[in-house]
């Protein structure tokens, strides 16, 4: 357990607060609820994507648009600030998307893509064709490649996200889903995969919120069982019911992108490195170089900017 505590430890930035075990009143728990907005990041420019989209309109600017899309609990959208006196004609200036894109490169149906820059809550890293969108819940996948709880943790980070968090009607639902559609080849008994709570003193959900302070729940029938018998992690069955499991076993598991982006510099530069303790150390090492390089960049784009305009 000690690697899982190191996880709700890193974690510990996502939650306002921790409530103790002997300390889980209705005032403590409402300080660990809260409703995340969601927050979109320039992703490529002169681009837009070949997702679903929800709704579009001619906003004024691009943080408009970002209203549009939040209200629509979109993932992604395309915006162009075109103004009057050009010479194209398009239906809006705003489209916003159900889904970020999953490709490396962004394709258009919407008139022509050059005219849009594209905005994502999931740029960094960028999702790809194994992830799965359930539109205004996430993006997740499913790894079948069966691992004990504590590299199941592991494998997350290192693409990027977290065990998947599972305490709602909806995400139990939907994820279930994901697991029978995915895990087709198991009898349905053996269905499950490991999911982002644990008991550690109590249930404490992947990004630090205690259990005993949400109210849903989900157990089979038996569970959660006897802390004598060590069955301190949970699994999602595909058939909509949490039951947990010793982590110690090896199981597949379903990993949550986390919402994040853009990469700067250095870490497109460190973003090859699998290993998430390696990649952050190159980070690290390489910052300073990066930023040197970075300012130079910009001192030569002003000098260029400034000779234009005498």
């Amino acid at each position: 357990m000690i690697m899982l505590y190191y996880i709700y430890i890193l974690f510990i930035n996502m939650v306002i607060t921790l409530v103790s075990p002997a300390d889980l009143g209705l005032s403590k728990c409402l300080q660990v609820v809260r409703i995340i907005k969601p927050k979109y990041h320039f992703t490529k420019g002169c681009a837009t994507s070949n997702m679903r989209s929800l709704a579009s309109s001619n906003a004024s600017d691009a943080e408009q648009c970002a209203r549009l899309a939040e209200s629509n609990n979109a993932f992604a959208f395309a915006y162009t600030n075109i103004t009057e006196g050009v010479n194209i004609t398009i239906s809006s200036t705003c489209v916003v998307f159900e889904c970020p894109e999953y490709h490396g490169f962004l394709t258009s149906s919407i008139a022509d893509q050059s005219l849009y820059n594209y905005y994502s809550a999931y740029s960094k890293p960028l999702p790809n064709e194994n992830y799965t969108c359930i539109p205004g819940l996430g993006v997740f996948d499913i790894i079948t490649n069966r691992m004990n709880y504590s590299d199941a943790i592991e494998a997350c980070i290192d693409a990027g996200g977290h065990l998947a968090n599972i305490v709602s009607d909806t995400r139990t639902s939907l994820l279930a889903s994901l697991v029978s559609s995915a895990l087709t080849n198991y009898t349905t008994k053996h269905q499950r995969a490991f999911v982002g709570l644990f008991f550690d003193e109590h249930f404490v959900t992947i990004t630090g919120e205690p259990l005993a302070c949400l109210p849903y729940r989900a157990w089979a029938p038996g569970h959660p069982k006897s802390r004598k018998i060590k069955k301190d992690c949970v699994v999602l069955t595909s058939n909509r019911y949490w039951e947990t499991e010793d982590c110690s076993k090896n199981m597949p598991f379903i990993c949550e992108l986390i919402a994040d982006g853009p990469m700067s510099a250095v870490e497109r530069y460190c973003a090859p490195i699998k290993n998430h303790r390696r990649r952050k150390n190159c980070i690290v090492r390489n910052y300073k170089q990066f930023e040197q390089i970075e300012q130079t960049e910009q001192q030569c784009i002003d000098i260029m900017n400034n000779s234009v305009g005498t």
